[in-house]
């Protein structure tokens, strides 16, 4: 819904309604391994500079993880302050991504026009984090590229970016605890953000599309690295404990009061997702802040760090959908595979959250806007298509 169409793909949706029920949900997917066709082959440094330019979305992530496989398997561990650069960089990706969703996609499924001047506003600084914190562009080396800091110009980015998500998601959200405050805040507030909220609670919608299925924990590096290596499968159709799991916002919001008390209540429906979204969004400023403040100048890794290296290894990063892992086998510096998983795999899971939150849900005029929403809610990086199909029964 919100992507080119690329090397990720696209995602078909064919909802079948028989007697007024859905009956099925079966997705189609042209996500595939192209990325190990492209890679295989090069060398390690082409391989990492191909990888943030090969994604329309979440390019940074699918870098930063993509040098994390590659130190895991060459045994290298960056220093602190190049952990702590790599985290700004995927923060600020993150706001981005959210921000295209609440400047962009909610008004859009408001009905509403979109308000394209703060997300540019937005993009712009989260651009020039890079350049503030790695003028030579080489974040993706592994061990850590050249890191020499720009404070000035990095305090005022993540100014700009801190009253920016303020605007987009409206003053006092921070202060909600509970389904009241929130209801509250989302009728005294003028954001799309809020009047979204509003919407999703006032038309009962709140639980639409809860499933019982599991958050993705924190899971190491190496969980991914076992079954990456060992199932080429598990890119395309990945599992937890031989089950389907939902990974992005709302597993991250979960221990804060206000999620404690939507999911209580909702389960991960409709309210909990949006909200979570809300809640992610609000604390990537300070979680910018508090990354900043372990920077420091230091020495690039030696050129050589990987070159002839022999081995495997996992690196994972976050995105706003999600956790994304990669997977990479080095023979002597050059790459012989590479498998990667993302948070699509985990949130369109033939078997996953999606499915399981419409199947055997009531068929009414309003059905096609909730599915709407909740693909919106779990928001795909690639183009999606919908189609529903109504037939009687038996």
């Amino acid at each position: 819904m919100n992507a080119r169409a690329g090397i990720e793909g696209t995602l078909s949706f064919q909802i079948m309604v028989i007697d007024s029920t859905v009956a099925d949900v079966r997705l189609k997917s042209s996500r595939g391994t192209g990325i190990d066709r492209m890679l295989a082959g090069r060398p390690v440094a082409d391989a990492l500079s191909l990888v943030p330019m090969l994604f329309s979305l979440c390019g940074t992530a699918q870098g930063v993880a993509a040098a994390r496989a590659c130190e895991a398997a060459a045994g290298i561990v960056p220093a602190g302050a190049h952990q702590a650069a790599r985290e700004i960089l995927i923060l600020g990706e993150m706001v981005a991504s959210h921000a295209w969703q609440l400047a962009i996609e909610w008004p859009r499924l408001m009905e509403e026009a979109p308000d394209p001047g703060i997300l540019l506003g937005i993009r712009r600084r989260v651009s020039a984090l890079a350049e503030s914190l790695y003028p030579a562009r080489d974040w993706t080396r592994p061990g850590g590229g050249a890191l020499k800091p720009d404070a000035i110009a990095l305090d005022d980015a993540l100014d700009h970016i801190a009253g920016a998500v303020e605007a987009l998601v409206g003053a006092g959200f921070e202060e909600i605890r509970d389904g009241e405050d929130l209801a509250r805040w989302s009728r005294r507030t003028g954001t799309t953000a809020a009047r979204l909220i509003s919407r999703v609670m006032a038309d009962d919608m709140a639980g639409f599309g809860r499933s019982g299925v599991a958050r993705l924990p924190g899971l190491p590096d190496r969980w991914f690295a076992d079954r990456l290596s060992a199932d080429p499968g598990f890119a395309t159709a990945p599992d937890l404990d031989g089950g389907p799991a939902e990974t992005g916002a709302l597993g991250r919001a979960a221990g804060t009061p206000l999620m404690v008390a939507l999911t209580g209540c909702f389960g991960n429906g409709l309210l909990p997702r949006f909200a979570a979204r809300l809640v992610d969004l609000s604390g990537l400023p300070a979680r910018m802040r508090d990354a900043a403040r372990l920077l420091e100048a230091v020495r690039p890794a030696p050129p050589d760090s990987v070159q002839g290296i022999t081995g495997s290894g996992a690196g994972s990063a976050e995105t706003a959908r999600g956790r994304l892992a990669h997977w990479i086998a080095l023979n002597r510096g050059a790459v012989t595979t590479y498998r990667s998983v993302a948070p699509n795999e985990w949130n369109f899971h033939p078997r996953g959250a999606f499915v399981r939150g419409l199947v055997g849900l009531p068929a009414d005029d309003g059905l096609r806007r909730r599915v709407d929403l909740l693909i919106a809610a779990l928001d795909p990086c690639v183009p999606c298509h919908v189609m529903m199909e109504e037939r009687a029964g038996a």
